[in-house]
């Protein structure tokens, strides 16, 4: 085959690559228009039970209730087993959840939110256990 002709083919595809990986991304997490915060209770958090408060603002800062949250928490550098539940709503946008965190370290929270409207939205935190 032509160089030329592959070259072109190469192009477009990774033209239909770039399109797609940006229609997905766009689609991912409702309208992406939500701001899902975590803190946590002690600060920073401690080897122990430890409880993680979820706030959920629309983009013009108004609190999201009626919202069903579930999470998961594991750590990143050794497998200490997932765990996973559901929040309780503590009104005013606010969702709260219990973990036991058992090593110190970097641990993921993933906030697993379904808004009112029923869309869905998936975001990661980092905390380090000290």
């Amino acid at each position: 085959m032509n160089s030329k002709i592959l070259l072109i083919i190469l192009i477009i595809l990774f033209g239909i690559i770039g399109v797609l990986v940006l229609k997905i991304n766009k689609s991912s997490g409702a309208n992406n228009n939500e701001v899902i915060s975590l803190s946590t209770i002690p600060y920073p958090p401690q080897l122990g039970q430890n409880t993680f408060i979820i706030l959920i603002n629309d983009k013009d800062g108004k609190t999201i209730n009626d919202a069903k949250v579930t999470f998961d928490i594991n750590m990143t550098t050794m497998n200490m087993g997932t765990q996973q539940g559901n929040t309780t709503p503590q009104g005013n946008g606010k969702y709260s959840a219990t973990g036991r965190l058992t090593m110190r370290g970097p641990w993921r929270f993933v906030a697993n939110v379904t808004l009112p409207d029923g869309s869905q939205v998936k975001k990661d935190f980092m905390v380090n256990v000290q």
